[in-house]
């Protein structure tokens, strides 16, 4: 729905946002003198529903990651300030005020994390774009003026048709890696225009997970692990309570198998290259070397077989027994950084465990990570677990159609600057993908439908904002979730500003271009569930929509189809001082950084707010000279950074790891020039297997510098110096 006319985006300042949010008004629009104006944009919920002081709760979709939480936001009538031909006056909106998880949605489970209860200040950001904008000054520079949506769509399309003329296969498109009815309608909108489908750019593709499962268990998706019947869990390589996959769904799964069952307190052992939030709370941290986790999984499955520890040795695969057969144990251990006797305990707490499972991930993608997925899940083979109460299962719904976007394919950065049009949704390549600014540059036409000025759009010829995640509808199939699930709902709010629906953008311009297609919706993916949907598909449309979606009844488990493993290439021990980036948990890949909640949120490990340090263990810290909050150059071979350096007694000895989501060259007032980026060090690596983005680790040199900053945290015990620190 349009702005009214006249209405002043510009007015969208801190004293106007509180006052829309904050102050329930009734009664019709009026003027300075008291003259009743007519309501310019009316609520999408009936005068019937909410009256002034009165509240309502709606159905939603948390769009701040992938997980497809169902959340609840709870709408009240408010007003705020326009302008009309000059003339201010007040005007009744819908607002939302709060969200919370859907008890009903079996992700959420009525929880909800800090990022989805932040995404309300991506709703009223005061840094949204309301309208379109047009490029006047140089890429990259970000400088815009504002544009008729008519004239933007002209020129979109004609952009568009000319790529057409020459060839299709020059059109490139940037995208969420997500199932769902935006990622459909890309889908169809590519299809229809003969060009590649769309690749992602960034975190969140989990597409080692999902590499490693074809492999293994020969499933399409991410294996569902039933954490919460488990006795003894290992988790290798994934942070399940940071931010893995979907922490909401896994963090309540975690306290069931903990704390659900009267005498029966499940143990978990945590491999990882930081100490996440996942290791804080384990029984056992292994300490791996970044870059360790593939020799740590054979190792550990080695010692399965060489010990007689594997229950199901016999139902095993042979290509998985030879695999761990042929592990020399002196070169896992020198690799992972693991002693043989860690690995050997845990291995006899898997054996001992009634119900016992390995968690396989990749929260720091590394260069290998496909393999080291792929052989952490071969050990359930091994332990018999599979399609098991307590194991590993597959993913609970297929076959909607709603399509998942693929990581970058190689070379990506060479088409990316050769293509004549670049369209980009949800994705930020000039933040995640070092390097990726002098291609945005190079290319033909460059399209962002981004609802902010962030990193990759000051590189667009247009802009052409899409509706917040509250204001549209929604249809996502959860990665992960114990029951089939498809999470939708309608809109239920008014846009606040000149923003329009990407899918309804993507279908006027293929109408334009004479290449039109059938959007999908909400009501057309629940209507069209397919058949294994089962009981509860007869449920009407518009019941699922105000019921937040469907939710079928828990799929019986089913054992690997077929098991693949494929090449398994042998590392050596990584020599120097090794630098890691890792996803954080307020901002995810960095594109939370505008809510200053989410600025305001502790970090875990370091307590430290409005940015975001070097980790460093006492030793290495000792030997540079430095200490809490000192600024220190970290440098590769790719690049460079300056930060603050937070001693971590529990870091492991010469690794460096930074989280990301600060250095935002323009994002909004609350991230712009704050802090740094460690993509920049890390640079331009690949899972060799599937070309998702890696986060290290990369040889570094890091001195003490002589800049200015400081770290800022929360804990008064971090601000003062401990015996051990220097």
């Amino acid at each position: 729905m349009l702005a009214p006319r006249g209405w002043n985006a510009n007015r969208m300042d801190r004293r106007n946002f509180f006052k829309l949010v904050g102050t329930a008004s009734g009664g019709a629009i009026a003027g300075a003198c008291g003259d009743k104006a007519e309501q310019v944009i009316p609520l999408l919920v009936s005068d019937d529903e909410i009256e002034p002081g009165m509240e309502r709760w709606h159905p939603s979709v948390c769009g701040e990651c992938g997980a497809g939480c169902g959340t609840v936001a709870r709408v009240m009538s408010a007003e705020r300030e326009i302008v009309i031909d000059g003339e201010r006056l007040r005007q009744r909106v819908a607002a939302v005020k709060k969200l919370e998880g859907h008890r009903s949605d079996p992700v959420s489970g009525g929880g909800l994390c800090a990022r989805g209860h932040a995404s309300l200040q991506a709703l009223y950001n005061p840094d949204r774009l309301h309208g379109p904008l047009r490029r006047v000054g140089e890429r990259g520079r970000g400088e815009f003026e504002p544009v008729a949506w008519d004239d933007a769509l002209e020129q979109a399309a004609a952009a568009v048709e000319s790529a057409l003329a020459a060839d299709p296969g020059r059109i490139a498109f940037l995208a969420r890696p997500r199932a769902t009815a935006r990622s459909a309608n890309i889908a169809r909108f590519l299809e229809a225009l003969g060009a590649p489908p769309a690749r992602s750019a960034g975190s969140g593709d989990f597409a080692a997970e999902r590499d490693a499962a074809k492999r293994v268990f020969g499933w399409d998706g991410i294996p569902v692990y039933e954490i919460q019947d488990a006795t003894f869990v290992l988790s290798i390589g994934a942070d399940f309570l940071g931010g893995w996959v979907s922490p909401v769904l896994y963090a309540r799964r975690y306290g069931h198998m903990r704390q659900g069952r009267r005498e029966l307190r499940g143990r978990l052992a945590h491999a990882e290259s930081r100490f996440s939030l996942t290791a804080w709370n384990a029984n056992r941290w292994l300490p791996v070397r970044p870059g360790g986790e593939l020799a740590l999984a054979l190792g550990i499955g080695r010692v399965l077989l060489s010990d007689k520890l594997a229950p199901a040795l016999a139902s095993a695969p042979e290509e998985v027994v030879a695999a761990f057969e042929s592990v020399d144990p002196d070169w896992a251990v020198a690799v992972s950084g693991i002693p043989l006797g860690a690995m050997r305990e845990t291995a006899e707490g898997l054996s001992q465990a009634s119900a016992p499972l390995v968690v396989a991930g990749a929260s720091v993608v590394r260069e290998d990570s496909a393999e080291a997925v792929t052989v952490a899940s071969a050990i359930n083979l091994l332990l018999g677990n599979v399609g098991k109460p307590g194991g590993v299962l597959p993913p609970a719904l297929s076959g909607t159609g709603l399509e998942r976007t693929r990581p970058v394919c190689d070379g990506w950065r060479d088409r990316l600057a050769a293509a004549d049009v670049v369209l980009i949704d949800g994705a930020n390549p000039a933040y995640n993908s070092p390097g990726s600014e002098a291609a945005l540059a190079a290319a033909g036409t460059v399209i962002s439908f981004s609802p902010f000025a962030d990193d990759t759009s000051a590189y667009a010829d247009l802009i052409l904002p899409d509706h917040d995640a509250l204001e549209r509808s929604h249809a996502v199939v959860p990665p992960a979730s114990p029951v089939p699930a498809v999470a939708a709902t309608a809109a239920f709010v008014a846009p606040l500003g000149d923003s329009r629906s990407a899918d309804e953008v993507l279908a006027a311009l293929a109408g334009a271009v004479g290449r039109p297609f059938e959007l999908v919706d909400p009501e057309s993916v629940l209507a069209g569930l397919p058949e294994q949907a089962g009981p509860g598909a007869e449920r009407s449309v518009p019941e699922l929509l105000r019921e937040g979606g469907w939710r079928g009844e828990r799929v019986p488990g089913r054992a690997a189809s077929r098991t693949r493993l494929g090449e398994i290439r042998a590392g050596s021990p990584r020599e120097g001082l090794l630098f890691q980036a890792y996803d954080s948990l307020q901002f995810g890949g960095g594109e939370g950084a505008n809510r200053p909640w989410l600025q305001e949120l502790p970090d875990p490990a370091s307590s430290a707010m409005w940015g975001l340090p070097v980790e460093l263990d006492p030793g290495t810290a000792g030997s540079l000279g430095v200490k809490n909050g000192s600024m220190v150059r970290v440098a590769s071979a790719h690049g460079e950074l300056v930060a603050p350096v937070y001693v971590n007694p529990a870091a492991i000895p010469g690794v460096a790891s930074m989280g990301l989501g600060q250095g935002h060259p323009s994002f909004g007032r609350y991230a712009s020039g704050r802090g740094a980026n460690p993509m920049g060090v890390v640079g331009d690596l690949r899972d060799r297997t599937t070309g998702a983005t890696a986060y290290g680790p990369v040889v570094v040199t890091i001195e003490k510098a002589d800049a200015e900053g400081r770290l800022i945290q929360f804990s008064r015990q971090d601000r003062d110096e401990a015996p051990h620190r220097v």
